[in-house]
């Protein structure tokens, strides 16, 4: 699935490769595929493409926005495209679901793997379309700081039961961050999956805002995760720590086996003892042979300190 990092990686392999280029021609591919999404006719694809400009590409969270000059913008990326320049028409793919044949003979071609789209839009239409967001800050840029992190955890209500995956990546959301990259920032910051994003405390938040902000980089630093494909179909150079073939190794920090459990439509990984997930936002610990469940809230020395003396029991 392309995320921030991919879909950053692709754009600016795009502005390399492929801006100024003119198009010769486009159209929805020739192979249908019932969860590839479109917003014109085949008809109306073939005439809005045919003998335009590929300009400057940016991106928009998972998005990819491309522009196709003079008056529209072809938005990729947010789902599981493939996404490939081919030097020649020998290259091409047996199928794909979208193409822009360029005149020296090269092609972007897109290939949707579970589901996917290519739409055209005006550039006067960008911002208001659903899959566009203009709201809310990414997640490398300067808005995305730390108090505006806090301010999204202190909007929740006291009996908000959504979890931090939901909050991660659905609502309120990061910015181009889905369930692949949530995992490695989830490990970083100590934080399991399934806890309550309203008993994250403010030292947690600190720490997530920290996670996502050096993972994402070290992401796009790598030219995209290793599970993922670059503009030449050549995979990323990050290499996750926490995903499907990493369940049941030890964890790089503790040594404890990395667990795999199926939730909110999709896998998380994580690590029992580094991102503990007992009591929610609680911890078991042994004191003086007891065992008692205490905040994770960065009051632990004068929770030990009232404690200290304290009667034994069997």
């Amino acid at each position: 699935m392309i995320e921030l990092p991919e879909a950053t990686t692709i754009a600016r392999q795009i502005n390399a490769e492929l801006k100024g280029k003119r198009i010769a021609g486009g159209n929805r591919g020739n192979s249908p595929h019932k969860f590839a999404f479109y917003n014109h006719s085949p008809e109306e694809y073939a005439a809005i493409l045919k003998d335009k400009t590929m300009g400057e590409a940016t991106v928009n969270g998972p998005l990819i926005l491309a522009a196709i000059e003079p008056e529209h913008t072809l938005i990729l990326g947010g789902g599981g495209e493939r996404i490939v320049y081919q030097c020649s028409a020998a290259m091409l793919p047996k199928k794909y679901q979208f193409l822009l044949h360029f005149t020296d003979d090269t092609s972007l071609t897109v290939s949707v793997q579970g589901w996917g789209s290519a739409f055209v839009l005006r550039q006067s239409e960008v911002a208001s379309h659903p899959f566009v967001n203009l709201r809310n800050p990414p997640p490398l840029s300067d808005g995305f700081t730390l108090d505006y992190f806090h301010s999204l955890f202190s909007a929740l209500e006291a009996d908000d039961s959504r979890s931090v995956k939901f909050f991660m990546i659905s609502k309120p959301g990061v910015l181009g961050v889905g369930n692949g990259c949530l995992q490695d920032i989830l490990w970083r910051a100590k934080i399991h999956p399934r806890r309550r994003a309203v008993g994250v405390s403010a030292v947690e938040q600190q720490a997530l805002h920290s996670a996502i902000r050096t993972t994402l980089q070290m992401m796009i630093e790598g030219g995209g995760r290793d599970g993922d494909y670059d503009l030449f179909d050549q995979p990323g150079g990050y290499r996750r720590i926490m995903y499907s073939k990493s369940a049941g190794l030890p964890c790089p920090e503790c040594g404890t086996p990395i667990e795999k459990a199926a939730y909110l439509g999709g896998a998380i990984y994580f690590c029992q003892e580094c991102q503990p997930a007992a009591c929610a936002q609680w911890k078991i610990l042994s004191i003086k042979y007891r065992k008692v469940c205490i905040p994770l809230i960065g009051e632990f020395d004068e929770y030990l300190r009232s404690h200290r003396g304290a009667p034994q029991h069997s």
